[in-house]
């Protein structure tokens, strides 16, 4: 019998606590890597057009402090079984991609 450890069960309630949207270092498009910088231009390319855009304010990392700022938020998703993947836009670079919901 398999039994899980104590440790393991709070890491994965945490997990589960943590909510929907948690901060990725980069998001792949076919063999190319999208990252944090890159120009819009440079997504289109690489991506394509999202699924759809929309406008909100956001509270984005930028120039090493945390400012609630305006952004185009930018969704993306590879398939129906795939994780929605959010990438906020600022002045034409990506200054965030978040994972969302299924």
């Amino acid at each position: 019998m398999n039994q899980v450890s104590p440790c393991k069960a709070v890491l994965f309630i945490a997990l589960l606590a943590v909510g929907q949207a948690v901060p990725a270092d980069s998001y792949r498009c076919g063999r190319k890597l999208i990252h944090s910088g890159d120009s819009t231009e440079q997504v289109l390319r690489l991506c394509g057009p999202p699924l759809r855009k929309d406008r909100a304010q956001e509270s984005v990392q930028l120039s090493g402090r945390r400012q609630q700022l305006p952004v185009e938020r930018w969704f993306y998703r590879k398939s129906s079984r795939s994780l929605e993947h959010v990438v906020l836009m600022y002045r034409g670079r990506v200054v965030a991609i978040t994972v969302g919901r299924r």
